[in-house]
């Protein structure tokens, strides 16, 4: 009976102390002061801040990157020729040219011409908001069915009368980043394609009838740093997109949080030397938390094919990569995608598929430091052509070597040491293998990822009778 009393009276001073007995406000040597509460808000509303703000950041920074070199709002910046790793952006295609524009409808809607498709060249693209939420298709699969046309972007809550020839388009938000690539249609060079982006033209409504001349900036050569830098300066990024964007509904509770860090509408972003330290060390660790989401299945990518290592973009919503659910914004399944990728369309379509590889046929991720090949078959399901392209696993971005290969595609075949068969066996890793240095895609020592695109893809690649093989490991 007393051992029993004894153990009654000691579970009762443990619930009176953790109930009632505990540490107080003002209590000398109290467990809470371990703890640095504002050093901790702002450190992991910082890494959430990261998460949610990733999107409109990469936009931001791809901008100034393409102002960087002249130009500006109504540019249209193009490529004249293929791009190599001097253009820093995450995930981007080496084999079609690309065209940039960039908008803002904070004094008027803005007009963007499209040229229509030829026999030799289409342009196929979209235009999405500084989140990159997709806002209008573009070229065969958009407004204009590859007929070419006028695309009227209108300002939030715009009321007056639009032209009745122009397509338009309404905005929740002022920016709007247009990415547009000009597809080469049988034997036409990419040069003769490139050359297409300057049919584009971008100007304000007010200056419809009578249409400025195109400001152009070829990006071909020239270095474009468009990648997010993870540190404090993210965080002034955020400042930036809060004094220029109206913050929509959705997002206020964010609104609130980025509040207690210092980000505020109407105010500069002056952080102290604490708050400093958390947002840098957020910065940092905000970036180990996305490299994990893209490292595991089912945020971003899932399996394709149920026996190999090749994994394709994962669906979100039931409206596609909105990520927008009505009473559920998926914060890390946008993060997720948004770290490795840019300019999503609403929905996969039949122009491109592309399927992701991050691990050899073993299981293992891919090495910098080792040595692998990959057999692509004789016959490829696209209309058009294939490509395969090794990325930075750190950047996102094309690799830099001094060979200033960054992939490989079909219309490399006369080039390449082709099987008996007809396939072709693709290496990677920090030299080629003896006689074969046309096969061979340099990884610089950098621990790396594929990305495998078919452009027209048919219908084997979609009931999946097709299969790419998996990558081996050959040293």
């Amino acid at each position: 009976m007393k051992l029993l009393t004894a153990l009654t009276l000691g579970i009762l001073a443990i619930f009176a102390w953790s109930g009632c007995g505990g540490p107080r406000d003002g209590e000398s040597g109290s467990l809470k002061e371990a703890i640095d509460w504002e050093y901790q808000r702002a450190y992991q509303r910082g890494i959430e801040a990261m998460n949610w703000g990733l999107p409109a950041v990469s936009m931001l920074c791809m901008r100034d990157a393409n102002f960087s070199l002249g130009g500006g709002y109504n540019t249209v910046y193009w490529l004249s020729k293929r791009a190599t790793a001097l253009q820093e952006a995450i995930t981007p295609n080496n084999q079609t040219p690309y065209a940039s524009i960039f908008l803002t409808t904070k004094d008027e809607p803005m007009v963007l011409d499209i040229p229509p498709a030829s026999d030799r060249v289409a342009i196929f693209g979209s235009a999405t908001d500084v989140w990159q939420v997709p806002i209008v298709d573009i070229g065969p699969a958009g407004e204009d069915a590859g007929k070419g046309g006028r695309y009227l972007f209108l300002p939030p809550g715009y009321k007056d009368e639009v032209p009745g020839t122009m397509f338009p388009v309404s905005m929740e938000l002022y920016g709007v980043f247009v990415a547009l690539r000009c597809i080469p249609l049988g034997d036409t060079p990419f040069e003769e394609a490139a050359e297409y982006s300057k049919q584009i033209n971008a100007y304000p409504l007010s200056q419809a009838r009578n249409p400025p001349s195109g400001t152009y900036v070829d990006m071909g050569g020239k270095h474009l740093p468009t990648l997010p830098v993870y540190d404090l300066s993210f965080f002034e990024r955020l400042s930036e997109l809060l004094n220029s964007e109206p913050i929509l509904e959705k997002d206020k509770v964010m609104g609130g949080m980025l509040a207690s860090i210092g980000i505020e509408k109407g105010r500069p972003f002056e952080p102290d030397s604490k708050m400093k330290a958390a947002l840098d060390k957020a910065a940092k660790d905000g970036y180990d938390f996305l490299e994990y989401m893209f490292e595991n299945t089912g945020y971003s990518m899932i399996p394709y094919w149920p026996d190999r290592q090749w994994m394709i973009l994962k669906e979100p919503s039931e409206e596609g990569f909105l990520f927008d659910e009505g009473d559920v914004l998926l914060l890390d399944q946008r993060g997720a995608l948004f770290h490795w990728a840019t300019f999503v369309p609403r929905r996969l379509g039949k122009a491109t598929q592309y399927v992701a590889l991050l691990k050899d046929a073993d299981g293992k991720f891919l090495s910098g430091k080792s040595n692998y090949r990959l057999r692509v078959q004789a016959e490829v399901p696209t209309r058009d052509f294939w490509s395969v392209i090794a990325y930075s696993k750190k950047t996102k971005a094309f690799i830099y070597s001094d060979a200033e290969i960054v992939g490989l595609s079909s219309y490399d075949r006369d080039t390449m040491t082709l099987n008996e068969d007809g396939s072709v066996d693709i290496y990677f890793g920090e030299t080629a293998p003896e006689g074969l240095q046309s096969n061979w895609i340099p990884t610089a020592g950098e621990d790396f990822f594929l990305l495998f695109r078919f452009y027209g893809p048919e219908e084997a690649f979609f009931d999946k009778s097709f299969k790419l093989n998996d990558l081996e490991k050959i040293d």
